[in-house]
């Protein structure tokens, strides 16, 4: 089947492989007008292929959604040049050079849904995104100019929909659609030169109609190697900038500046054009920024050559002697310093005045003493006194949401999802602003129980200062009464520069526990890893900090396919037995509440338990002829698959295949409902590879009978239904039925 006979057929597995086969990566993408990439962890995928398997398991079996490509080194250094439409298009196609439109010419253009145009290009070396050109889109609410973006490029750890995606993955409904496939379908490979691709996109932002005040170059002012054990040279390369490196000053001029120490340059003596770019490349191999010189007069800068920063300033700063530059880069603070060991202070555990205890620092064992269990627990559950919780979840998931709404209910002390919440003062450091937080204390009425340590740091701070500022706390708790202490991000705050080193991430914890033995608990908030972990491994960077709270607590979507809803998962583990293990919150009229748990077998819990409907109200008001209809279509593709577990996507996609148009949201919802009247069975965990939550029939009996909630007899191996002959012991973790075999 050739590509186009794919797409054409919407064979979607047939797509993504041609893809594949044309050196493209590929990754899937929902169907709902997000664009959004189906994978917490998809970016891996710009780095390498997917296996066949892979492919099977995301576009084949009926799966529903798009292809789309990612960019960088897998696709072979693919960036895609992203016009907004197709007169903006059109004009920078009519400013190339002829030799510029021949290179255009051999590369695959795809049309988009809305008139505009992807020109896929092939270069030598990787890059990353960026913004090119923009033009005016009217004002915000409050008056603020607001702009619209006309080019960009969509680069490595980015992605773009590709011409087969169903007409569901754009908001205009409408198809991308190949106008030239070029390599993609089998014609000649064509590696875009890098000076061809520097004179596209300078053309690409010489049409933009805003013009973005260049921000002045502020003064490196970042702590120099307190977290690095690179050679100078590597720190320098890594965390380095261009004008460090001399360029700028020995005459070189930065043309154009695509942000983030990026842009073309010119060389000294030349009036116009381009001599080469910074940071628009990046090393395939280490990842970091690179200058590449195109002209044969840029002496000491051979042409078509590359260099990092550290190359760079050897050469411009030290004639090319590369031990001198390294220990000039050590002198300013690179690389792994020779600093003396500071001296160990320890804290003696026992304060005994008695004869027996004096030169004693340790207690015995009847010394030892816990404060009255009342007065353990801030936030029942999550937060006790003078220990350390750690909350993590990925970003946008309502982590800020949740403890604004937690501060509020600390003023006065409540019931706060369903756990006792006492009156509590809170001391917030937080990595945001001052108006940020004036908008959400006016919104929410925060009073006075409530202060803040906003962004208290220009940069990040070296250990020392690290240690001096939660001493300062500590002489807050003790000073103000503080219950409480948030460190809102941790990443933001800490000194800890490379989070997977465990010695700097345990070197900059331990001090924590001044704040809980001068009686207060800590807060962290943290992120998760895009790709997650099991047993509560999902926070990113090194397990050290995961080892080190008394409580570690997971905020994940109800359904991660959904991103509309509201619902949220708290999975929590810790050293106390009051701390659940799983609690479901959902938003409701701008106030969380607790989602009551699913029954289990043998709970004791009745089939006319209250569930929350498709429309969030009590079973009892939902439409309930609707409903039913579409609860049979679930039963019946479950009945029709009886000796497999299936996962949530399986059953849509059987839905789909007897075209049923059920709203994916809604299945998840049919699926609780029959749960709760024991008409399906379900083992596993939400969001978790390893286990995921699947689902198979209880019995042959269909929605509404009366076999599978009131003629119920104890289940044995004799009476199995084909489904639950698969089915594990109630020992191995998931929630048994016993429903009856009879039925239809």
């Amino acid at each position: 089947m050739k590509l186009s006979e794919a797409i054409d057929a919407g064979d979607l597995l047939a797509v993504a492989r041609h893809y594949v086969a044309a050196g493209l990566s590929v990754i899937p993408v929902h169907a709902d007008g997000s664009k959004a990439p189906k994978l917490p962890a998809w970016t891996r995928y710009g780095d390498a292929l997917p296996t066949q398997a892979e492919l099977v398991e995301w576009f084949g079996r009926g799966a529903r959604g798009g292809v789309g490509v990612p960019g960088g080194p897998a696709s072979g250094n693919l960036s895609v040049l992203d016009f907004e439409t197709a007169d903006v298009w059109a004009e920078w196609l009519a400013g190339l050079t002829v030799e510029q439109r021949a290179h255009a010419d051999a590369c695959p253009l795809a049309r988009t849904p809305g008139g505009g145009a992807h020109l896929y290009v092939r270069l030598d070396l990787p890059t990353r995104g960026v913004t090119l050109a923009e033009r005016p889109n009217g004002t915000d609410d409050k008056g603020r100019a607001r702009v619209k973006t006309l080019i960009e490029t969509r680069a490595h750890g980015e992605q773009v929909l590709a011409p087969g995606c169903p007409v569901e993955c754009h908001p205009l409904k409408l198809p991308y659609r190949w106008e030239r496939a070029a390599w993609v379908d089998g014609g000649p490979n064509h590696v875009v030169p890098i000076e061809v691709w520097a004179d596209w996109i300078d053309s690409a932002a010489a049409l933009t109609q805003v013009q973005r005040k260049r921000e002045e170059r502020k003064p490196d002012t970042r702590p120099r190697g307190s977290a690095s054990a690179d050679d100078p040279g590597t720190d320098f390369s890594r965390r380095g900038t261009w004008a460090e490196t001399g360029l700028f000053g020995a005459g070189w001029e930065l043309v154009r500046d695509y942000g983030d120490d990026r842009g073309t340059v010119r060389r000294p003596g030349k009036a116009e054009g381009i001599s080469g770019t910074v940071g628009v490349v990046s090393s395939s191999e280490k990842g970091w920024p690179l200058f590449h010189c195109f002209t044969s007069n840029g002496a000491p800068f051979d042409v078509g050559a590359n260099y990092d920063r550290f190359g760079t300033y050897a050469r411009l700063e030290h004639g090319g002697d590369f031990k001198a530059a390294a220990r000039a880069l050590r002198e300013k603070g690179y690389g792994k310093q020779d600093r003396p060991e500071p001296a160990i202070v320890w804290t003696k555990t026992s304060e005994s005045a008695a004869a027996e205890g004096a030169g004693r620092g340790f207690k015995w064992s009847s010394e030892l003493a816990a404060p009255a269990k009342a007065e353990d627990w801030i936030w029942e559950g999550y937060l006790p006194r003078g220990a350390v919780t750690l909350l993590s979840a990925l970003w946008k998931v309502g982590k800020t949401t949740l403890l604004s709404h937690l501060l509020k209910s600390c003023g006065a002390g409540c019931e706060f999802l369903g756990k006792t919440l006492k009156a509590s003062k809170v001391l917030y450091v937080s990595e945001e602003g001052e108006r940020h937080w004036v908008r959400r204390r006016d919104a929410l009425a925060l009073s006075d129980n409530v202060g803040f340590y906003l962004q208290p740091f220009a940069t990040r701070p070296a250990q020392a200062g690290w240690i001096a500022f939660v001493d300062q706390l500590k002489v807050d708790v003790e000073t103000h009464g503080f219950d409480l202490v948030v460190f809102d991000t941790l990443a933001k705050l800490w000194p800890v520069q490379e989070e997977n080193d465990a010695g700097a991430v345990d070197a900059a914890l331990m001090p924590l526990w001044k704040v809980t033995k001068a009686g207060a608990g800590v807060l962290l908030i943290h992120h998760l890893r895009k790709s997650g972990g099991q047993e509560y491994t999902g926070s990113r960077g090194s397990g050290a900090l995961s080892a080190f709270p008394d409580i570690l607590i997971e905020l994940t979507r109800f359904d991660a396919d959904d991103q509309k809803s509201k619902k949220r998962v708290l999975r929590a583990k810790g050293r106390y037995e009051e701390t659940p293990d799983e609690l479901v919150i959902e938003l409701v009229n701008g106030e969380y509440v607790a989602v009551p748990d699913l029954p289990t077998a043998g709970s004791g819990d009745g089939v006319d338990t209250p569930i929350i409907g498709f429309t969030g109200t009590p079973h009892e008001d939902r439409q309930v002829g609707h409903v039913e209809d579409e609860e049979s279509a679930v039963v019946q593709v479950l009945r029709e698959h009886p000796d497999v577990w299936l996962q949530v996507d399986d059953i849509r996609g059987g839905l789909r295949a007897i075209k049923c148009g059920i709203r994916d949201s809604d299945v998840s919802t049919h699926l609780s409902s029959l749960y709760f009247r024991r008409q399906v069975v379900m083992r596993g965990l939400l969001r978790s590879r390893t286990t995921p939550r699947e689902f198979a029939l209880a019995s042959r009996a269909a929605p509404g009978s009366q076999a599978a909630g009131d003629n119920r007899q104890e289940t044995t191996e004799s009476n199995l239904s084909p489904a639950q002959s698969l089915l594990p012991t109630e020992t191995q973790g998931w929630h048994e039925t016993d429903a009856d075999e009879g039925g239809a």
